[in-house]
Order: structure tokens, then C-alpha cells, then sequence
């Protein structure tokens, strides 16, 4: 009973991070799909916890199910900045370049989000599986098993600072990603408003939309390479901010 218990917690803790990873969060990816693979997870990461025992008493029980359920969450939600950063710089862009009325389903989110910002997510995640961050995320759940035991969960003010500091350096993500794109376009917009003023006869309006789409895009092309070391800086402050909350959940 004990093993069944001990099972039973770890694949808790386990679904909630595959749930609600950027990767298998979608809602296009079947729930069959994210609770096999979650099974299959724990089944690797068993012989590592069987020997952590549970108390059977229901409540106690029922209190180490909402300990794994926030210790899940905080880690996927911890992934999920970072490419919430992303989509944040996308939607930057999108207003910036004229396509605030052209949308697109988010199938992560079932909303709709600018075609720059779900470009830019998708070529995230390809960056995401070229690095290789994917086995970082499946060693990070094996060392929360090391740094926080089954139902042992510690919530000081020092893991709350952290979290919003991890929450806030989203929007620097989003700035820092965005700013090659917004920077041009701003001097864009402003050698555009000189020839409306010298050049009258000029319908900038005409002239200004078609330039801003053309300009954003040729930015964009350019700065894939910056976009790219972005990201993998992100993602390496990603994985620092992941271990330290474990520490901090665990309380070290």
C-alpha cells in the first residue's frame, strides 16, 4: 500500500509539470497523451522514490497531494515564463508593424495572439528541442524527487521574492527580444512623420504601412541569430531559476 501511495504522489507531481509544459500544454495534444507520458515518467523515476514513506491517514494524505500539486506547478510555471516572455515580444511586434487585426489561434492557449507571436514561440520551442533543454527538464524532475522529498514541501518568503523576481524578468525577455525590431521601427515611424510634414502631398499613410511590414520583416530575418542567443541565455537563466526554487522548496 505504502508503494502504491509513494506511486500515486510522484505521478501527481509529474502530470502537473507535463500538463502544463509549454511543449505538451497544448490543447491540440489529447490529455491521453500527457497522463501516458506522465506514467511512463514515474515509472523511471520510481526506483528512485520507493523508498520514501507515506503516512496513510487521509488527511495527511490529502495535504501531500496539494504539496506535489504546487511543487508541479511552480516548476512548469517556471518553464512557462520564459515563453510567455516570448509571446509577449511577438505581440509587441505585431502592433508595431500594423498586423494588430491579423490573429491567429494559439493552440497552447486557445486565444488569439499575433502571427508574430506565435512564430516566434514556434521557433522558441524549435530552439528549445535543438538545445536539448527537454533532458534538462526530465533531469530537473528527478532532482526535485532529491531536493524536495514526496509530500515534504517547505513555502518561506524567500521562495515568493523568487518567484516574482523568475515572474518579472519576463517582461525584460520580452523587451530584450523585441528590441531590435521596435528600436527600427520607431525611427521608422519618425522619418515617416518628417516626410509628412516636408512632403504633404505624400499620403504617408499609404506609403508607411506597407514599408513597416516590409522593414519589421527584413529586422526580423536579420536579428534571428540575436533572437536565437536570446533565447538560449533565457533558457540557461531558466534552468538556474528552476533549481533554485527546488532548493528553496525544499528547504535548503
Amino acid at each position: 500500500m505504502d508503494l502504491i501511495l509513494t506511486f500515486f504522489l510522484g505521478f501527481i507531481r509529474i502530470s502537473c509539470i507535463i500538463y502544463f509544459l509549454p511543449l505538451f500544454g497544448s490543447y491540440n495534444v489529447p490529455w491521453q497523451v500527457k497522463m501516458g507520458l506522465s506514467f511512463f515518467i514515474t515509472l523511471i523515476v520510481f526506483p528512485f522514490i520507493q523508498h520514501q514513506r507515506i503516512i496513510g491517514n487521509i488527511w495527511i494524505l490529502a495535504l501531500n497531494i496539494c504539496h506535489e500539486l504546487i511543487i508541479g506547478l511552480t516548476m512548469a510555471f517556471i518553464v512557462h515564463f520564459v515563453f510567455d516572455g516570448i509571446r509577449l515580444a511577438g505581440q509587441f511586434v505585431g502592433y508595431q508593424m500594423g498586423f494588430a487585426i491579423v490573429n491567429v489561434i494559439d493552440p497552447y492557449s486557445s486565444n488569439q495572439i499575433s502571427i508574430t507571436s506565435q512564430f516566434k514561440q514556434l521557433l522558441a520551442l524549435l530552439v528549445f528541442l535543438g538545445i536539448g533543454a527537454h533532458h534538462f527538464l526530465i533531469t530537473a524532475i528527478v532532482k526535485s524527487f532529491e531536493q524536495i522529498s514526496l509530500g515534504n514541501a517547505v513555502f518561506t518568503g524567500r521562495l515568493m521574492e523568487n518567484l516574482i523576481h523568475i515572474s518579472g524578468a519576463m517582461f525584460s525577455v520580452a523587451l530584450k527580444i523585441a528590441a531590435p525590431i521596435l528600436v527600427t521601427l520607431i525611427f521608422t515611424n519618425v522619418a515617416l512623420s518628417i516626410i509628412a510634414r516636408t512632403m504633404p502631398q505624400i499620403n504617408v499613410f499609404i506609403v508607411g504601412f506597407p514599408l513597416e511590414i516590409g522593414i519589421g520583416l527584413l529586422i526580423f530575418a536579420v536579428s534571428i541569430p540575436f533572437f536565437v542567443f536570446c533565447l538560449k541565455q533565457s533558457f540557461h537563466q531558466m534552468a538556474y531559476d528552476l533549481f533554485s526554487s527546488l532548493r528553496l522548496l525544499g528547504g535548503h
